[in-house]
């Protein structure tokens, strides 16, 4: 009988992830710091979200797995990703609560933080929060944002990755990058009354229906002719 020993992960000695080649361009706060290390541009606003799981003992931060092994997906809770009617948030208002799980069994690497992320069409990315490897939840608070990089309405993909960037190359064990999450951000404005002299709902209105007389006048006046023109035409014509 053919008995095979399980292979085992090599841990790399030194323990650091691979950096990611390429990052999303950022233009409020970049999204990879340049060495490896998450940038947060709210540091008043990343409230880390305890994980509702215990650290899984025994797992690697950094290891390498054969190929038959698959990566680990992310799977959203809150908000339900949906690209006909992306969740709807108000720009100074809402509060955006990130829920998601990881498959434990096919998490073979326990990442060392978890960024995410959002970014919008023009490549403007705001870092919403930075939370240990095991957590399953982030929070952010819109009515935080700094005056000096507003968000734009619009559509903002969420970015959930590892210590390894937005970017990373898939890898056995290791978590995908998520980029499935569109959200939607919206803002509203202060009515403000028309004062041009193109606008005047009172005109064909007047006081006492002075407007109205004037306007109507002319046309009472040439209907009249009009009809007495036809009368004498009529007379005329019949004798």
């Amino acid at each position: 009988m053919d008995r095979r020993v399980p292979a085992q992960p090599s841990i790399s000695p030194s323990g650091a992830a691979p950096t990611p080649s390429t990052v999303i361009n950022t233009a409020p706060a970049p999204l990879n710091g340049g060495a490896g290390t998450p940038h947060n541009s709210n540091n008043s606003n990343s409230n880390l979200a305890s994980s509702s799981a215990a650290a899984p003992p025994g797992k690697p931060t950094s290891a390498s797995y054969s190929n038959d092994i698959p990566p680990a997906y992310l799977t959203w809770k809150k908000p339900i990703p949906n690209q006909t009617f992306p969740p709807l948030f108000k720009i100074g208002v809402s509060n955006i609560t990130f829920e998601w799980t990881i498959d434990q069994n096919m998490l073979k690497v326990l990442p060392t933080n978890l960024t995410v992320a959002l970014a919008n069409p023009q490549k403007q990315t705001y870092t919403a929060a930075v939370v240990p490897g095991t957590a399953t939840s982030a929070h952010w608070d819109l009515a935080q944002i700094p005056r000096g990089s507003p968000l734009m309405m619009g559509y903002y993909t969420v970015w959930v990755y590892d210590q390894r960037g937005p970017k990373a190359f898939p890898s056995p064990g290791w978590l995908m990058p998520d980029s499935r999450l569109v959200v939607a951000m919206y803002s509203t404005e202060a009515y403000v009354g028309r004062t041009d002299s193109m606008f005047c709902p009172t005109c064909y209105l007047g006081a006492g229906g002075t407007a109205i007389k004037e306007t109507m006048l002319p046309w009472a006046t040439a209907f009249i002719v009009a009809m007495c023109t036809s009368a004498f035409v009529l007379i005329s014509i019949f004798r």
